[in-house]
């Protein structure tokens, strides 16, 4: 994908699937690419695994690493 088609799910709860074949769920955070290195990151966040902890953060580098983005705002398992 492009950094232009990933920019309308920023900040919605989303599934990923990645070029690895991994999908992964939650909040898709981004930003503006400024770091001199020719591409984007994006972050997916969701809920801590075991109650309590911390929020699950997967670091996805440059738009390339993304095969489809797809709107999870009705599944609840999304929703950071």
């Amino acid at each position: 994908m492009t950094d232009q088609e990933i920019k309308p799910y920023l900040g919605k709860p989303v599934r990923v699937t990645l070029a690895d074949g991994r999908v992964i769920a939650g909040t898709l955070h981004g930003d503006d690419g400024g770091h001199g290195h020719g591409h984007a990151h994006y972050t997916v966040v969701s809920d801590p695994i075991v109650e309590g902890g911390q929020k699950v953060r997967e670091a996805i580098h440059g738009s390339d690493q993304i095969v489809t983005v797809d709107d999870a705002a009705n599944d609840p398992a999304a929703i950071e």
